[in-house]
């Protein structure tokens, strides 16, 4: 085995809890199962469980940051919850690439999408700053979504009802300035 594919083992090791905890209770098992040979189980076995345990961790929080500022209404109006869904999400989504930071909230904001979360409006808010995330970086665009809750409002202390909004992203070209409206339906 190579050193870059013992860099992706290590790295699925910091990342799946699961089978980072499967490899240390039996490694010559899980080592097979992932490829590596005797002696490669053997030195990466000899390597601390802790140590790699705080370092797997240490990498989720700073991923937790990263997408808490990209989905910043998001996390405040979920406070706790935002960490706790986090932590589940990570467990199965791994980022990757170069804007792995964005697409990391991008998929997020999906797995957060899928979930029971109460109040009903909160699926509202994450969809729209999902949609800031995938309007921003594209160079020309022009995204229509209608939203069932004032999204303008989302977030606030004003009581939220049920209001048909429509929020509108474009681009004409590349390198102009991204235009957004919100028109809420009366």
């Amino acid at each position: 085995m190579g050193l870059a594919q013992t860099q992706q083992v290590l790295a699925q090791l910091y990342t799946n809890s699961e089978l980072r905890q499967r490899f240390f209770a039996n490694p010559q098992i899980v080592g097979a199962e992932l490829g590596l040979s005797d002696e490669e189980t053997q030195q990466l076995s000899q390597i601390s469980a802790q140590q790699v345990n705080i370092f797997a961790n240490s990498l989720k929080w700073k991923r937790l940051g990263e997408v808490r500022e990209l989905l910043p209404r998001t996390a405040r109006v979920l406070g706790k919850n935002f960490n706790d869904l986090f932590w589940r999400y990570a467990e199965t989504h791994l980022p990757q690439g170069v804007k792995k930071h964005r697409e990391d909230a991008i998929a997020f904001a999906n797995f957060i999408q899928q979930q029971e979360i109460d109040p009903a409006w909160v699926k509202d808010l994450v969809r729209y700053e999902k949609m800031w995330l995938l309007a921003y970086e594209s160079h020309r665009y022009l995204q229509v979504c209608w939203f069932h809750y004032p999204i303008d409002k989302l977030g606030t202390n004003q009581e939220i009802h049920r209001q048909l909004t429509l929020a509108i992203w474009w681009r004409l070209k590349e390198r102009s300035p991204l235009h957004h409206i919100v028109l809420p339906n009366s």
